[in-house]
């Protein structure tokens, strides 16, 4: 189990670059960004090259939608243009989301109404392209479902069944879920079982306590049986945290690092 930290939600009062050492500071060296503009890019690798971090995921997709086959040509486009990020700093997985999200997270409603058969299917044939694509450039894509009752309504993807049910029709060792467990706490609960049934399937985890969206230890997620389990499974991927500190970030990162190490 490797651990990593979100830059995005830690260390608020630091510009972005800034964040790298201070989370090096504490130990962990894996930072995970929501997004990647390209007139960043340069900014966050020399961030990475002097703080000593790498930076292992941020999402492939956030202007375009996977539910609108309208948008996907501009979907491919962007994804294309995030793996030539990533593969410029060294990054190899992507986050990828079903819906085309603002600054805050929020889902940006298509331009003509859907059904939910049609944003299934369409996500469905979306995700063949995309995985294509990874496969050429070996990297792999993480469908991550979020909740649409706090922090995200509207959202297309919202249940752990329906992106495990995506990823196993792909059938590709390029595409996995993302399972948030902040996320799927609030939309299914149920967290230890789904885990542990699905872990082949399931590249990366999220961790934040509910409510509140803080760190392990604040809420009411037991997050010491859920690294039990973990380790009982000997789950080899990354386990990032995505939260916003109840109150110091070295704290939180100090108690995510004490429940995960």
């Amino acid at each position: 189990m490797n651990l990593a930290i979100c830059a995005e939600t830690v260390f608020a009062d630091q510009p972005l670059a800034e964040r790298f050492a201070s989370i090096r500071a504490l130990g962990v060296d894996a930072l995970e960004l929501w997004g990647l503009p390209a007139e960043n890019v340069a900014t966050v690798e020399s961030a990475l090259r002097s703080s000593g971090c790498r930076l292992i995921l941020f999402c492939g997709n956030r202007d375009h939608s996977l539910i609108d086959p309208a948008e996907r040509t501009g979907f491919l486009s962007e994804l294309r243009q995030s793996m030539g990020h990533a593969a410029r700093l060294g990054c190899s997985r992507l986050t990828i989301l079903s819906d085309r999200v603002d600054s805050q997270g929020i889902p940006i409603p298509p331009a003509r109404p859907l059904s939910d058969d049609e944003k299934l299917h369409s996500i469905l044939d979306g995700l063949k392209q995309a995985e294509q694509i990874a496969e050429a450039a070996n990297m792999t894509l993480l469908l991550e479902p979020l909740n649409t009752k706090v922090d995200h309504p509207g959202f297309s993807l919202s249940h752990s069944a329906q992106a495990l049910d995506l990823v196993r029709q792909i059938g590709s060792p390029h595409l996995q879920m993302l399972y948030d467990v902040y996320h799927m706490q609030i939309m299914e609960g149920d967290l230890t079982a789904t885990l542990e049934t699905n872990l082949a399937d399931i590249g990366h985890i999220h961790v934040a306590d509910v409510p509140g969206r803080h760190e392990p230890g604040t809420g009411e997620i037991n997050y010491t049986h859920i690294a039990q389990a973990l380790r009982a499974k000997a789950f080899r991927g990354y386990v990032g945290l995505e939260c916003f500190p109840k109150d110091r970030s070295a704290a939180a990162i100090e108690a995510f690092r004490s429940v995960f190490s």
